[in-house]
Formats: C-alpha cells, structure tokens, sequence
C-alpha cells in the first residue's frame, strides 16, 4: 500500500538532507556551466533572478520590522540588569562599526569588482542619486512609515521600528504593553518561516542569474569572486587578530594575545565546521570562562552575543556592498560609504537568527546604498565559503567582550588550562 507515497517521501527527505546552501552552490555552478556552453540560452534567464530579487523585496521590510521591534523591546527589559547590558551592546555595536570600516577598506585596496562591468540598464536599483551627508541623516527620518515601507525606505523602516520598540518599554503591561509585543514576536515568527520558504527559490534564483551573467559577460565575472572571497577572509582575520585579539585582549584587558587565540582555536575550527555561532555556545564559553571571564559575565554575554554579535557578517557586507558597485560600474560616494556602515550595523540587530540573514542583511545594504539588488544573487552561490571565514570574528568578538565587560565590573579571574579549570569547577 505505501509503495509510491513512501518513495516520494524518501525523495523529499533527501533532497532536505541536501541542504540549502549546497543547492544553492549547485545553482551558481549549473548556471556558470550553462552559461558558458549555451551563452544565448543563459541570456534568456535573467527573469528567475528577478524574481529572486522580488521575493526577497518582498520579505525583507515586514521581516526586519517585526525583529526589531521585538529586540528593541528585549533590550529595554535587559535594563534590569543594569550596567552589563549596556556594556555589552555599547561594545557590540563599536566593534562592528569597527569590522564594517576593515571590510570597506580591504575591499577598496583589492578592488574586488574590478575586471568586469555589468551593465545597470533595467536593474531594480540605482545609485546615481548621490546625497550631501546631511540629507542622508535627516533622511533617515520618516515623514511618512506607510510610505517609507511601501517604497522599502529601509533605514527609515529600521528607525521607526527601533523607535516603537523602546517606546513599547516604556507602556504599563495592564495598557496592552504584552498584547503589541506578542504581535510583533508572532509576526517576526511568520516572517521567518516565509523567509524560509523564499529561500528555497534562491537556488533555481541563482541559476538563473549566472547563466545570464555568464551568458552576456563571459568567464571575466569570475575573477571579482575570487578577490571578494579573499577581502572576506582577509578583513575577517585582520579584525580578530587586531581588534578583538590585540585590542580588546591585549589593550584592555593586559592579557597574552597570542595565548587567546591559540586557546581558541579548537572553538574557532568548531564553529568554521558547523557555520553556528549558537551551536558554538557551549564550548565558547568553556573557553571564555578558561581565559578568565567571570561565570556570570559570559554566561550572559556569549549567548547575547550568538545572536546580535556579527563582526564577520558585517565584514562581509562591506566586501560585498562594494563588490556590487564595482562590478556594476558604480561609484561610491564618502557618503553612500557612511550609509553601508550605518545600515550595516543596524541591519544586524535586526535579522540576528534569521535563515539566511547574511543575505537579508545584504538586501537592507544594498538598498541603503541604492545599490542593484542582483548582487544578493550574484554572492549567494559562494555564501557558504564566505560564512565559514565570517564565523572567525563573531566567535573571537563573543569571547574577547566578555573579557572586557569582565574586566570592566572588576571581575577578571586567572587563565587556566583546561585541567584546572575541569578541577576548579567540578569542585564547585
């Protein structure tokens, strides 16, 4: 009796067991086949990355809304734990603004567009439209939210949705504070799983996208990828060795660099395996807690960190923001510059924990910049190289800040080797 259906079940399970991102990268590497072998075809297919393109258009205001409103919300409770919460995103957010200036800096020196140019004609954005720093700012003040959402204004979005989340902290609960919030949480919810499901066109929305630029550019496109995997990976190691390592280890907390990031290496291979900062958790904070981060510090910081911690990613959007503009012709403006680190570091409150959010971060860049939503496809079929490099410096950046805010509250213990600290804490 079971027969067929059990055999199409089997099917669909394996496909699952596949993975998304590997059936992305099999997308990116048929459409590159197929644009080279038949370039006409390929030519013909450029729709299936417009409507990719759309789809993610589509999710990314409702998805980013709902997020923020909640972690704003989040944020104002955290208030109960005083001077630590602050600490920790005061911290957060430096060093990723810190991260997002090593990506466009390493970004710029390699040129990682340059080699060929695509031409802008019919794309779904345009950065012609240049702005003095000050208009941008004001811009970023909506006079209209209904209208800022319908045209995707995302900084706008991301302004008012901050703004209503901490307002919502400051409503009694018997005004229907816990009502709103757990709207918005079950929205953010249903955001997700549609995101989910918009994701899982990106594969045939990748195809077609490399078999037309294949198709109309030839084998040059290909050069870019190679240099933007290495700025990736380059701004990556510079901010951990540098920033979180140097600085933040070495400078605030006057511990042995070089010993933190030997110590960490078994961490850092984990989380480059499983690509998860939230799979990382548990064997993060053993390490941390071995370098001398107090119990209750980590214990609060890490896991916060997992989620709203995302040096890498915003490196990465950085290389990939220019990435776009380079290989689509455009020039950047000081300006626009400032905008992709302003809208990085926003982004990355927002689509924390999302599937996929290092591509939904890029659409709320590449919008801020004014930049064509095509690169989003463009980098998706080598998304998963660059997030095991983008791993480096969100689990270094985890472990380094609860260092400082441990070194900040005067809590800073002794580092230990792995058997004093089994003894230490099986004694406790």
């Amino acid at each position: 009796m079971p027969g067929n259906v059990t055999r199409e079940e089997e099917n669909v399970k394996r496909l699952k067991k596949v993975g998304l991102f590997t059936w992305i990268l099999i997308g990116f590497i048929a459409g590159i086949i197929l644009g080279i072998v038949a370039p006409e075809a390929g030519k013909e297919l450029r729709f299936l990355g417009t409507i990719l393109t759309n789809l993610l258009n589509m999710v990314v205001v409702p998805l980013v809304m709902s997020l923020l409103i909640t972690a704003a919300a989040d944020v104002g409770d955290m208030k109960k734990l005083g001077k630590r919460a602050g600490r920790t995103f005061v911290i957060f957010m430096i060093t990723t603004a810190i991260a997002i200036l090593i990506g466009l800096v390493v970004a710029n020196l390699l040129a990682v567009g340059k080699g060929v140019t695509i031409s802008t004609e019919g794309l779904t954005a345009d950065a012609s439209n240049k702005m003095n720093i000050l208009d941008t700012l004001m811009g970023i003040i909506p006079t209209n939210i209904f209208s800022s959402m319908s045209s995707a204004n995302l900084l706008q979005c991301i302004f008012f949705a901050l703004l209503f989340g901490f307002a919502l902290t400051l409503i009694p609960e018997d005004k229907g504070r816990s009502t709103v919030q757990r709207f918005f949480s079950g929205v953010a919810e249903v955001m997700k799983k549609i995101t989910n499901i918009v994701l899982w066109f990106s594969p045939i929305g990748v195809f077609g996208l490399m078999a037309w630029v294949v198709g109309t550019y030839g084998l040059a496109i290909l050069g870019p990828y190679a240099k933007a995997i290495a700025a990736v990976y380059l701004g990556c190691i510079i901010h951990a060795l540098v920033t979180q390592a140097g600085l933040m280890i070495g400078g605030i907390c006057h511990r042995n660099p070089i010993r933190f990031v030997k110590e960490y290496l078994q961490t850092i291979l984990f989380a480059v395996a499983t690509c998860s900062s939230v799979a990382t958790i548990p064997l993060n904070l053993k390490t941390a807690k071995r370098m001398g981060a107090a119990d209750d510090v980590a214990d609060f910081v890490i896991p916060f960190g997992a989620v709203i911690n995302m040096d890498g990613t915003a490196i990465y959007e950085a290389v990939a923001a220019i990435f776009a503009a380079q290989v689509f012709g455009i020039d950047l403006s000081i300006t626009q510059q400032i905008m992709i680190m302003l809208s990085a570091v926003l982004a990355s409150i927002g689509t924390a924990g999302v599937p996929g959010s290092g591509l939904i971060m890029l659409t709320v860049v590449l919008n801020a910049a004014g930049l064509p939503l095509e690169a989003v496809g463009l980098l998706a079929g080598v998304d998963r190289f660059l997030n095991m490099g983008r791993m480096i410096p969100n689990i270094f950046g985890d472990g380094a800040t609860s260092l400082v805010v441990s070194k900040l509250e005067g809590k800073l213990g002794p580092m230990m080797s792995e058997e004093e600290y089994n003894k230490t804490h099986e004694a406790a």
